[in-house]
């Protein structure tokens, strides 16, 4: 009697693991996809948009120091504040003499003032010793053309008021008084980046 006439084909493991494997490359698939669908930068948004180029420094922080209130001797010795300037678009310029990227970029800080007259105010705040500040007054005049105001902080303590990790250093308020964004070190604020973030930042206003 042939016992085998009856019973089932005999199994063949290699289309068992060949179905295990094609399973296992499926969900290794599915598993890189949403690995890269998950690790994808977000896209940016609002004025981080337009960290490229001259601007490529610009950041916006989460939480932003309040605008300084502190005491400011203008170049007659007179004593302001920058709430006085509030209800403008500022741009703060924390720069002194003996920092050459502050001095290199001065001139292109007087001409974003003077592309975007009576719509920002260009504010430079020296934080030059009481020694060095007839040097500070002269250099500024120089390198802006008398396009800008000197304003001084001997004490220096502004930087440590807007948290700044070193020098140069430019933040934006809107007419709030409020930080808007922030750039650390130097760059040319001629540039059409830098003209594209401005021209942003008004548009927020209206």
């Amino acid at each position: 009697m042939d016992t085998n006439a009856n019973s089932a084909p005999p199994q063949k493991p290699w289309a068992l693991w060949a179905a295990l494997t094609l399973i296992g490359a499926g969900a290794i698939a599915l598993l890189y996809v949403l690995f890269i669908a998950s690790s994808k930068p977000e896209t940016q948004t609002g004025l981080s948009q337009f960290a490229q180029g001259e601007m490529s420094r610009l950041y916006l922080t989460e939480a932003p120091p309040p605008m300084p209130a502190r005491t400011l001797r203008d170049a007659a010795g007179n004593e302001t504040t920058l709430a006085a300037y509030q209800g403008q678009v500022i741009v703060l310029n924390l720069w002194a003499t003996w920092c050459a990227p502050c001095m290199e970029e001065m001139p292109s800080l007087a001409r974003l003032q003077h592309n975007f007259e009576g719509r920002i105010r260009v504010i430079p705040i020296s934080v030059d010793s009481e020694g060095e500040r007839g040097k500070a007054i002269s250099e500024l005049q120089r390198l802006s053309g008398g396009a800008l105001p000197f304003l001084q902080d001997m004490t220096r303590g502004v930087l440590f008021d807007v948290q700044a990790a070193g020098m140069p250093v430019t933040i934006i308020y809107n007419t709030r008084g409020e930080e808007v964004a922030r750039l650390a070190g130097g760059a040319d604020w001629s540039s059409e980046d830098a003209s594209r973030l401005i021209e942003a930042v008004l548009a927020e206003e209206e």
